[in-house]
């Protein structure tokens, strides 16, 4: 999967969204990343969904090298996966979100039922009412460090929440399409005001409004979702839902486990 901008675009309320089409299999799929992310995260499983998919990847606004905004929510989200399948000429399409990703995800498959033929959620967290973060919980948005040298903002790259895998030199490739120059030297692409746990109460509602089956697929070792949220979201849905557990598997799975990733979306 090559490291270079993403050589497509569509204008969504006034921002370029960036985005590729790869393949030409027999099912569209749509792989979403997460929070202060971007679409190499998926870079050790495409290749061997190239086989039988046709991949879309895309940088959500605000991340990657897609343009950012004012404001965002998990509505405007969900709007720009809808506009990047319209573009793509996709669909009813697998949607596979990364934690965040998931949760987008859902919101665009309740919102667009007719874009969307299954969800995969890899560690894509959600909560039931008593676990709500309550006002003023959420963590303040983060301003970015500045580092002097491309060099020194790369090295200092790290996955959140942190995980033993995979190996730093996979990693390489996430950080150097990470960093931007800015006013001073080197900083982070993606922007830091973005909301990472968009709307709990909205979510869950969308999720009681499913219609495409769901595959909900969590690292035993993660410390977002876990057995228990697995069997909230099942009671939850009004759809069918396949949980499959990852023995071992950390949060960012399809970086340390992309083998039973590409193997959960062909399940």
């Amino acid at each position: 999967m090559s490291a270079a901008p993403l050589d497509r675009f569509v204008d969504v309320d006034g921002a370029q969204i960036r985005f590729s089409v790869t393949g030409s299999g027999a099912h569209d799929l749509l792989l979403v990343h997460g929070a202060g992310a971007h679409h190499l995260w998926f870079m050790r499983m495409v290749d061997d969904l190239l086989a039988d998919h046709r991949v879309i990847t895309l940088d959500i606004s605000g991340h990657g090298h897609s343009d950012h905004r004012s404001a965002y929510s998990v509505e405007l989200w969900a709007k720009e996966l809808a506009a990047v399948l319209d573009a793509a000429a996709a669909g009813p399409a697998i949607v596979c979100g990364h934690s965040m990703g998931a949760r987008i995800g859902i919101a665009l498959t309740a919102t667009r039922p007719e874009l969307v033929s299954r969800v995969v959620m890899l560690d894509g967290n959600i909560r039931a009412p008593e676990e709500f973060p309550r006002p003023g919980e959420r963590p303040a948005p983060r301003e970015h460090r500045v580092y002097a040298t491309r060099a020194e903002a790369i090295a200092r790259f790290r996955l959140m929440p942190p995980q033993r895998g995979p190996a730093p030199e996979l990693l390489v490739p996430l950080a150097e399409y990470s960093v931007v120059e800015v006013e001073g030297g080197w900083s982070w692409r993606h922007d830091w005001s973005s909301p990472t746990e968009p709307y709990d109460e909205y979510i869950n509602a969308c999720v009681q409004r499913l219609q495409a089956p769901v595959t909900f697929v969590y690292g035993t070792e993660s410390p977002i979702v876990n057995a228990r949220k697995a069997e909230y979201f099942v009671s939850l849905a009004s759809a069918p839902v396949q949980v499959i557990a990852i023995d071992g598997g950390e949060h960012h799975l399809m970086l340390d486990r992309p083998d039973e990733c590409a193997a959960a979306i062909r399940a």
